[in-house]
């Protein structure tokens, strides 16, 4: 484990993972929140931990940041809000998926080598900030994760590939794509 501006900062194989999983089902949500980063393209093992997060915590409900976060501000405000007055104050879990779409698009025309928030996300973390709920955000690349969303998180956990030799190399196999290709950002990580 790591430390990062506050943030805890694991790797899917830290043995001290599981002794972190057992601490979060004594979280006190009351006038807080708790924010958990899932970072990486590795899904097997987002997997295996989410089945010993729900074990542990119970259900969450599911939100898909695809259809929340448009690339209009005042659009993307309005179906924030309309989410948590749907999820209301009976659900305490949330999981939100597709948390990649934060990020935004980078063009490559611009000289700053430095991630910083959309205005998209900056909304949702003050409205996070303020929900007295648990939160999962699932990324997919670490490279999305900036200052801001670093700044919310208590844990971020990466999950970047298998462990063993014959997990890491059949792995590699499943990332090959004959047809298409989607290009990772190349804008450098955060300083983790």
């Amino acid at each position: 484990m790591n430390k990062s501006n506050g943030t805890d900062i694991f790797l899917h194989s830290d043995k001290n993972l599981s002794s972190f999983t057992d601490k979060l089902g004594n979280i006190d949500l009351d006038s807080s929140y708790y924010l958990l980063v899932l970072a990486g393209p590795y899904k097997s093992g987002k997997s295996d931990f989410w089945k010993k997060l729900k074990n542990k915590i119970g259900d969450f409900q599911e939100i898909d940041l695809r259809s929340l976060i448009t690339r209009y501000e005042e659009d993307s405000y309005e179906k924030i809000d309309n989410a948590f007055k749907y999820i209301g104050e009976t659900e305490k879990n949330i999981l939100l998926r597709n948390g990649d779409v934060l990020a935004g698009e980078y063009t490559g025309f611009t000289y700053s080598t430095v991630r910083y928030a959309t205005p998209q996300e900056k909304y949702l973390l003050k409205k996070i900030r303020g929900s007295e709920k648990f939160f999962v955000l699932d990324i997919q690349e670490f490279e999305n994760i900036d200052k801001t969303l670093e700044r919310n998180a208590q844990t971020i956990i990466r999950f970047d590939q298998p462990v063993s030799s014959l997990g890491k190399f059949f792995w590699k196999l499943r990332q090959i794509k004959v047809h298409g290709h989607t290009f990772a950002n190349k804008r450098p990580p955060s300083t983790f």
